[in-house]
């Protein structure tokens, strides 16, 4: 019994290292694209001040100049050409190259491959912008490959808990009315006796021949069916080698190692855990809420301009990609420690999402079985 636990150890620490590989890949794949686009962006944007030499910047403060020294007489006829003036003003005419320090940078580097864009930082030279398509380009699938790959780690958790939670719930002799109509809506999985067990199926065909004689011809006829009967079995056992040896000669990096071959197989099984998913919507519902309002509660600290509620709708901004940039934070540095906030709760509303996706697609179906035969 000694003997047995140092191999069962290392067995347990080879399944989490082939789990942990591939997602340390693409969170320091990740990581690293965004530490080096923090620095090309630094190094670009930063490296000039357009707005101190521009001609048509000194021709806009002219006529600024011009219009605030009026009289009072004319004060009021110059309103209107005043706002329209104030409508000319570009950005990039007050931008300095502080504003594009390397946290600064890092930070937009964020908002680019999470798609938030915010709009009250973005590139303004004509290299920066076409580096902003390139990076954006290979960025946000990376971006979305994490989030996958979170999402499964997610809605694995979620789905232990949910199924530890509805045991706990079923074994209290005291359980409302309403908590078991809504965590007994899921179908218990049992498989199709069709699918379970396997059958051979012998066409009539394959049994009728030239057959003159029923009686004198019977042994036969059981030897050639015996004959069919082993032969498909034969064929049946042999067809998982047949695809494990396909799969092989298209990688033939995988008969190296089984280290490499179960890393490769848990690749092959991002995303699948989030489709599996079925949790009730209101409880998804209340942790989005809660997941947010925990944000919202520690993000005016050092905002001292936002209350709860405005936190609140930050964040609800942030984590569902909308980003306005209605709201400017004033120490986005600090904000950037919660990547990982960021990350996880955009995976938690994408997940609210594909529930609700679920949902409709299952109400429209009924509603087109309503309409077409009468009933749900």
């Amino acid at each position: 019994m000694e003997a047995a636990g140092p191999p069962q150890a290392r067995k347990c620490c080879q399944q989490a290292l082939e789990k942990l590989v591939p997602r340390l890949c693409f969170l320091c794949s990740l990581v690293t694209y965004a530490l080096v686009g923090a620095v090309l962006f630094s190094a670009i944007e930063g490296s000039q001040d357009l707005g101190a030499d521009d001609q048509e910047f000194e021709e806009f403060l002219g006529k600024l100049c011009s219009t605030l020294t009026c009289n009072r007489t004319v004060m009021e006829g110059k309103k209107r050409d005043l706002g329209e003036l104030l409508l000319k003003v570009k950005p990039q005419w007050f931008s300095r190259s502080t504003d594009w320090s390397f946290l600064s940078s890092l930070f937009f580097c964020c908002t680019v491959i999470s798609t938030v864009g915010y709009g009250h930082i973005y590139p303004v030279t004509r290299l920066g912008k076409y580096l902003c398509m390139l990076y954006a380009l290979f960025g946000i699938p990376l971006m979305v490959l994490v989030l996958t790959d979170t999402g499964d780690i997610l809605a694995t958790i979620l789905s232990t808990s949910y199924n530890r939670f509805r045991k706990l719930l079923f074994l209290s002799p005291h359980l409302p009315k309403w908590c078991s109509r809504l965590l007994c809506r899921r179908k218990p999985d049992t498989k199709p006796v069709d699918q379970a067990i396997p059958r051979i199926v012998i066409d009539g065909q394959e049994l009728t021949g030239p057959t003159p004689g029923r009686c004198s011809l019977a042994p036969s006829i059981n030897m050639e069916l015996l004959e069919r009967l082993l032969a498909r079995e034969k064929q049946n056992t042999l067809r998982p080698p047949s695809q494990a040896a396909e799969r092989r000669n298209s990688c033939p990096e995988l008969v190296s190692g089984r280290l490499s071959y179960s890393i490769i197989s848990n690749l092959d099984e991002v995303g699948q855990q989030v489709e599996q998913l079925d949790v009730p919507l209101p409880i998804i519902a209340l942790i989005v809420f809660a997941y947010i309002s925990c944000a919202a509660a520690i993000l005016p600290t050092w905002e001292k301009h936002m209350d709860f509620e405005g936190a609140f709708y930050f964040c609800f901004v942030t984590l569902t990609t909308i980003g306005f940039g209605d709201t400017i934070l004033e120490h986005p540095h600090f904000f950037l420690f919660f990547s990982l906030y960021i990350i996880v709760g955009m995976e938690i509303v994408c997940i609210a999402f594909k529930l609700v996706q679920n949902r409709l697609i299952r109400f429209y179906k009924n509603l087109i079985l309503l309409f077409t035969k009468g009933t749900f």
